[in-house]
């Protein structure tokens, strides 16, 4: 195994990953940065569509700012929009230089980009890759914690087939949110790198919250949580910094169009700044990697592939029942049963060939993103923003009566006019006993036999009632601390 050193590591390959690196070569072109960035189906995250904006005339940041809070449900950190919107027109000036838009759409915030929706991107990716060692295809399978900061990573080379580690002090999580794994029927290429940001921060011990919100839009699906940040993009672990959809804090509980993209830009930038006035700490020496990869990584030889696939669909199956659109605590509690047992059955499965190690760890990382947003998904107990929570109530279904035919009703109503009457029997001499034959005596009386049907049992059909009540302004925080994982519900007041 290869091990690299460089004084920055960033893991993504989308906008906010290229807009760090860009940023912080501009004023220090001597450090070594290195990028690994996974070969994702589609590559949407390099598209600029648009940008979300304080419109030309009679606006402000300030007014930005609170229709992004007002979107968000208020939901989101205040710090945080401050940043977005205070920052958004210095980097809508840099990116139009090289990008062109179209004006404001009526009512809305979103300027969309006209013509080649991938210039930034080549833009970023000409300059930065002259200068940063770029390593595509690759995704980061775990971060080296010691002494209470990161160390180093492991990663794997899917062309090569091949792990290497990095020996760095300082990484930036860029590897953007974990909406793919929503999607149902999608080959396994779709997981490349979606659900690793929470993954690599729950391994590193990183606090995260906000993971049961996302945005759903005509089959597409955003997630707006993830790793907790400060407006310097650092998070919880020393050494550890984050940026664009892997973060939590900026959109909330809803998704103002345009600004996924304008936090990624803006984020990415303000990463890099902060790279720029920091002092890059040395990774773990060779020896110390070498024994931590070994412990990491256990190779066999059986194919695991049609397991991992079939995992694969029943965790997107289980997000959409349990954390969509709308959610009760009967589908969320029956799909973190379903998580765990997948969990238990992933361990439970024979070493694989080092080809499909690294798929067997991505799901892995797909797994704590799906119990962890189903958790923090059981903790919010109301609506809120972009779900809707509801209870389901068993009502009794109201049988129509069967109407009765009209000859029957007519037949009836005849026989209730025009009473039979009844032939007048002989008397019997007196003292003689009527005789009867055996045949008449043991013959049942039809005159007065009953045919008992038993109760049909009340059939129920279940309805679904929203939650609607005041939502206070707190958030669900979730952090891995001595194998323990608890959510927990935090005011946003709570430094007042």
């Amino acid at each position: 195994m290869q091990i690299y050193t460089t004084d920055v590591l960033i893991l993504g390959g989308g906008l906010s990953a290229y807009m760090a690196a860009y940023t912080m070569l501009k004023k220090r072109r001597k450090d070594r940065i290195m990028i690994v960035a996974p070969n994702r189906a589609g590559e949407s995250a390099r598209a600029l569509r648009g940008m979300a904006l304080s419109r030309l005339e009679g606006d402000s940041a300030v007014k930005y700012g609170q229709d992004t809070l007002t979107v968000g449900a208020h939901q989101n950190d205040p710090a945080l929009v401050k940043v977005l919107s205070e920052e958004s027109t210095a980097v809508f000036d840099r990116v139009r230089t090289v990008v062109n838009f179209d004006l404001p759409e009526e009512n809305s915030r979103f300027r969309p980009v006209t013509g080649d929706k991938n210039a930034l991107w080549n833009t970023l990716a000409e300059s930065v890759e002259k200068q940063a060692e770029v390593r595509k295809g690759c995704c980061c399978l775990r971060l080296l914690i010691q002494e209470d900061r990161v160390q180093g990573a492991l990663c794997y080379d899917e062309g090569k087939r091949a792990f290497f580690a990095v020996s760095t002090g300082t990484v930036v999580l860029a590897t953007g949110g974990y909406g793919e794994l929503y999607r149902e029927n999608a080959d396994f290429a779709s997981l490349r790198g979606a659900g690793s940001g929470v993954g690599l921060a729950y391994y590193a011990g990183a606090e995260m919250a906000d993971l049961e919100f996302a945005a759903f839009d005509e089959g597409i699906v955003t997630t707006l949580g993830g790793v907790v940040i400060d407006n310097q993009c650092k998070t919880s672990v020393p050494g550890l910094m984050a940026c664009g959809g892997a973060t939590a804090g900026v959109h909330g509980a809803g998704l103002m169009k345009g600004n996924a993209e304008t936090a990624a830009l803006v984020f990415g930038r303000r990463a890099g700044h902060m790279l720029t006035r920091m002092d890059f700490l040395s990774g773990a020496d060779e020896e110390t990697i070498y024994a931590w990869a070994n412990e990491t990584v256990y190779i066999g030889q059986k194919d695991q592939s049609a397991a991992y696939a079939r995992i694969r669909q029943e965790i997107a199956h289980t997000l959409n029942a349990g954390a969509g659109e709308i959610r009760t605590q009967e589908k969320i509690e029956d799909g973190l049963k379903i998580i765990a047992h997948l969990q238990h059955e992933l361990n439970d499965l024979d070493l694989c060939p080092l080809r499909q190690v690294y798929e067997k760890m991505e799901l892995d990382f797909a797994l704590i993103a799906a119990r962890l947003t189903l958790l923090a998904s059981l903790e919010r107990e109301e609506s809120c923003g972009c779900y809707k929570r509801a209870v389901i109530h068993r009502v009794e279904k109201k049988t129509e009566e069967e109407p009765v035919p009209e000859e029957a009703a007519a037949e009836g109503s005849n026989s209730e006019q025009s009473p039979v009457q009844e032939e007048p029997t002989q008397a019997e001499p007196e003292g003689v006993a009527a005789e009867s034959t055996p045949e008449e005596q043991s013959a049942p009386d039809d005159s007065i036999a009953i045919v008992c049907e038993p109760p049909k049992e009340p059939e129920y059909e279940e309805q679904i009632e929203l939650v609607e009540k005041e939502v206070k302004p707190y958030r669900v925080t979730m952090r891995l601390n001595n194998m323990i994982l608890m959510p927990q519900k935090e005011p946003w007041n709570k430094n007042a």
